[in-house]
């Protein structure tokens, strides 16, 4: 019998998710502005951006430059580069 309890499977801690979440908005943003369409879409992201970077504990310097980065360990971020 197959015991799921002891199967390797990773687990995404909030940070994790956070970082994810930042990556996908950062990636919706740089298309959009490439595209120069959607601007109130646009305004939005830039937004959520700059909220979910701010509760990560990232500087306004970092924030303002996409700056972005991140202490990994194996597939886990572990922490924050601040500055």
């Amino acid at each position: 019998m197959l015991r799921y309890d002891r199967l390797a499977v990773p687990r995404f801690t909030p940070l994790d998710k956070q970082w994810q979440q930042l990556m996908a908005l950062c990636e919706n943003e740089s298309k959009f502005r490439n595209e120069g369409a959607h601007p109130r879409l646009l305004k939005l992201i830039v937004s959520d951006i700059e909220n979910l970077a701010s509760d990560m504990g990232f500087s306004p310097r970092r924030i303002a430059s996409r700056d972005f980065r991140a202490q990994r360990e194996r597939d886990r971020i572990v922490g924050i580069i601040e500055d």
